[in-house]
């Protein structure tokens, strides 16, 4: 399991956060909702709201690997009555917190899926290639994309270079110690 949440808020991750959104980047405590499905978090917030009140906020979850890469992926948390903000959704390796960039031009839309955005940590060969390739992956998968959903059947030829950039994601996080 590869852990990604940032450990602190450094100026080249205010950097990367700046090139997404004029807000602030805030630790966001996690507190999966009962029933909460984990990559569902537009609709876990939906129900949180309509059981507890509150409201929805938009923006981006943030994902580091130091020297690597950085991450940001469209995210909602919940807002409470009393204003403080909760990660409803189960995230993978079930982390404490999460790494919240606020952005409220970034709502939820189905036909205008947000894609997960990159940028290399530095300007070594490996975080170049491994972010190269993370955009790769996303843009063989991008015609599979509905309003809704993922549509699971690739083509054949798909099937093989996302293989094939999956095997590369993998190598350089195994060069990487990860």
């Amino acid at each position: 399991m590869i852990v990604t949440l940032p450990q602190r808020i450094t100026t080249d991750l205010l950097a990367f956060c700046e090139t997404i959104s004029a807000g602030r980047p805030v630790y966001v405590r996690s507190r999966p909702a009962p029933g909460a499905q984990p990559s569902a978090c537009f609709d876990n917030v939906s129900r949180k709201i309509a059981k507890s009140g509150g409201r929805v906020v938009y923006g981006w979850a943030i994902w580091h690997i130091p020297e690597l890469y950085f991450e940001a992926e469209h995210h909602a948390v919940w807002q409470g009555r009393d204003g403080k903000l909760f990660d409803v959704s189960p995230q993978l390796g079930q982390v404490p917190k999460i790494l919240f960039l606020p952005d409220s031009s970034a709502v939820y839309d189905p036909p205008n899926f947000r894609w997960n955005r990159f940028a290399a940590d530095g300007e070594s060969p490996q975080a170049l290639e491994f972010v190269r390739l993370a955009r790769r992956r996303l843009e063989i998968r991008e015609p599979y994309h509905t309003q809704e959903f993922m549509i699971a059947t690739l083509s054949d030829a798909d099937a093989a270079e996302l293989a094939v950039v999956d095997a590369g994601l993998a190598r350089i996080l195994r060069d990487h110690g990860r």
